[in-house]
């Protein structure tokens, strides 16, 4: 397996996936094509907002995940937020998302005080995998404000 940063050649392949992802059981609910070919834009002017790397099999896009970057004063520091996770159903059960957190805890570690994510409660699957990765449920409940 190979894990990289997206590269211009991703767009078409990773919306694809991006819009799998979004009309999956692991979302609340799908959001508009737009809203990621803007992130991948923002990922490709390289602001340090966001990243998002590439799952690649024998050359073939199995996955991907995008990551984005705060401060969090209780974490004591940077924090690394696994926006989003997703494999194709052919790749899953071997292990490429466990060498995908392996290789963010690797590529973090020193550099943030956490690593933070979400797990829809209609994706027992991921959760159970987060938690074998050492992941623990942050007892805060989310609130929004959108459209502002």
């Amino acid at each position: 397996m190979q894990i990289r940063t997206f590269l211009p050649q991703d767009r078409e392949a990773v919306l694809a996936l991006v819009s799998d992802f979004y009309n999956s059981p692991a979302c609340l609910h799908a959001i508009p094509v737009q809203n990621f070919a803007d992130a991948f834009d923002e990922m490709a002017a390289d602001r340090g907002l966001l990243r998002g790397l590439a799952l690649l099999d024998q050359d073939q896009l199995c996955g991907y995940c995008q990551l984005a970057f705060t401060y969090s004063t209780e974490a004591g520091g940077p924090v690394v937020l696994l926006e989003e996770l997703y494999l194709r159903p052919d790749c899953r059960g071997r292990g490429l998302g466990r060498q995908l957190l392996d290789f963010i805890k690797k590529e973090y570690e020193g550099r943030a005080a956490r690593l933070r994510l979400e797990v829809a409660p209609e994706n027992p699957r991921a959760r159970q995998l987060y938690e074998r990765e050492g992941f623990q449920v942050l007892p805060y409940t989310q609130m929004i404000l959108e459209g502002f």
